[in-house]
């Protein structure tokens, strides 16, 4: 099941990659200053190269002071070509921004979603193992190239893989989601039986045996998914080829996947698990905060900056003040999560994306900041979220 913990990494990894992209467009917008005041060298006029470099940089200056801010007030100071070309390089840097704000928010909600795609992989997956496990038992003579393998049973035996093949919800839900095999996965399940679980010495004693009972069954399916399918180095390389996050998100498919066939077990039914009991709300939590960190920015900065006056700030990780940006976004435009889970959550996130101090930090700084935002009203709590703020 997914947790608002791995929507608030999905957020936190989304602003993260915003933040980069920031960078690169602010380095674009800068050569394009720079083009600007390069000397014409196909003019028969005289370049006056001391005035162009100080043009450039003005412009630099006027774009640096202003790029946050998104607007140049008018300066009378300010030559007009300067004024010009600092104008246009912002509105091309806003310009990229906000592609990339559009672009990057939009791939949260569908990288979240693929996580279920994943799950029905992994159900199908047995599936496949069985049809190979099949034409293996089937076969005359042995495979030269492979281990003399038992063929009294094996996966296309195993009672939870037939109800899996038979489950009509779970192939409607493969077609409808267009998760298709693709040729790099039908390579990967055929190494996975032939090179791994074939020479797996739990898999070739099932084998061994002509009929299994349902905890058998169970306990093969287990096997297979928490020591060989999430463990194995070949396994784990081709789930981190098609994604990125797989570290993340590994654990909420093995999850999802392990109460699947437990559920067949104890009930004799499958039952596909869902991704979350609540995927709008969750869905409105993802994208309703990676717009108010976004939006209120500049204000959460200075909020920040009160308690870190006697800081340097360029010695403030980048991450840290992201992960303070994101929780004070989380208090005050969400009134039902307790200020409490929104520190432990930010605690966690530090932990795992910046320094070995990062949490101890991040912690200090919230605990300061919410009581004072408390009591001036800027945090509002109710229902769930009063819980531990008195």
């Amino acid at each position: 099941m997914l947790s608002r913990r791995h929507l608030r990494i999905k957020v936190f990894q989304a602003l993260y990659a915003l933040q980069v992209a920031r960078e690169a467009n602010y380095e674009l917008a800068l050569d394009f200053i720079a083009e600007c005041f390069k000397p014409d060298l196909n003019s028969m006029e005289p370049q006056d190269l001391v005035q162009l470099e100080a043009f450039r940089k003005a412009a630099a200056a006027v774009l640096e002071t202003n790029y946050r801010s998104g607007k140049i007030a008018p300066d009378d100071q300010t030559p007009p070509r300067v004024a010009v070309v600092a104008k246009n390089a912002l509105t091309q840097y806003l310009q990229r921004v906000n592609e990339d704000r559009s672009r990057i928010g939009h791939k949260m909600i569908p990288e979240i979603d693929a996580i279920y795609d994943t799950y029905l992989f992994v159900l199908q997956l047995f599936v496949q193992m069985g049809v190979l496990s099949k034409t293996e038992r089937s076969r005359q003579y042995e495979d030269p190239d492979g281990p003399q393998l038992a063929r009294l049973s094996g996966f296309d035996t195993n009672q939870i893989v037939v109800m899996l093949a038979q489950h009509a919800p779970l192939q409607t839900e493969l077609i409808r989601r267009g998760a298709g095999w693709s040729d790099a996965q039908n390579t990967f399940v055929r190494k996975l039986f032939r090179d791994i679980l074939r020479h797996d010495e739990t898999y070739q004693t099932y084998c061994a045996a002509r009929t299994h009972t349902p905890q058998e069954d169970q306990a093969l399916l287990d096997y297979a998914l928490k020591t060989v399918l999430f463990k194995h180095e070949d396994c784990i390389a081709f789930f981190e080829q098609a994604d990125l996050c797989w570290n993340e998100t590994s654990d909420i498919v093995r999850k999802m996947a392990v109460k699947t066939l437990k559920l067949v077990q104890s009930t004799n039914e499958l039952e596909l698990s869902a991704l979350t009991d609540a995927w709008d709300e969750d869905q409105y939590f993802m994208e309703e905060l990676f717009k108010q960190t976004i939006d209120n920015e500049l204000v959460y900065e200075e909020i920040i900056g009160e308690p870190l006056k006697n800081w340097d700030l360029e010695r403030l990780a980048s991450t840290d003040y992201l992960i303070l940006k994101m929780s004070l976004a989380e208090m005050t435009h969400f009134s039902g999560i307790p200020i409490k889970v929104t520190i432990n959550e930010a605690i966690e996130l530090a932990k795992q994306y910046s320094t070995p101090k990062s949490g101890k930090f991040v912690n200090g700084i919230l605990d300061t900041l919410s009581k004072s935002m408390l009591k001036d009203g800027k945090i509002r709590k109710s229902g769930r979220g009063l819980l531990d703020n008195q």
